[in-house]
């Protein structure tokens, strides 16, 4: 049997500030939240956030259905789009939360 994700963390620079954004992002609720780290509980991919500094996470992607209206909401956020781009698997975007932390959007392609 192939090795799965078993768990996905993703390195932020400020657990309070990353908690309001991808709280307010992707609908996250928290729970375990310490000084440096905090389950998400209510992905079906066990993940959670690890205070070590705004780290490159450029191949992070998270599955959105309108990649469109996922960008207007990072920058309402105060989150940025970095880049956008088309391939045949869907829309990707390279986006920042409002802290500085790098990750993707991906919308897929039709019958992908």
């Amino acid at each position: 049997m192939a090795t799965e994700i078993g768990y996905l963390t993703l390195s932020v620079a400020d657990i309070a500030r990353a908690m309001a954004f991808y709280g307010a992002l992707f609908g996250w609720s928290f729970e375990h939240v310490g000084e440096t780290s905090a389950h998400v509980g209510n992905t079906a991919l066990p993940m959670g956030l690890v205070a070590s500094g705004a780290q490159d996470l450029r191949f992070l992607y998270f599955r959105v259905a309108d990649i469109a209206a996922a960008s207007a909401k990072v920058r309402a956020l105060g989150g940025s789009v970095l880049e956008e781009n088309e391939y045949p698997s869907g829309l990707n975007t390279v986006c920042a939360d409002d802290g500085g932390t790098a990750f993707s959007l991906w919308q897929p392609a039709a019958g992908y």
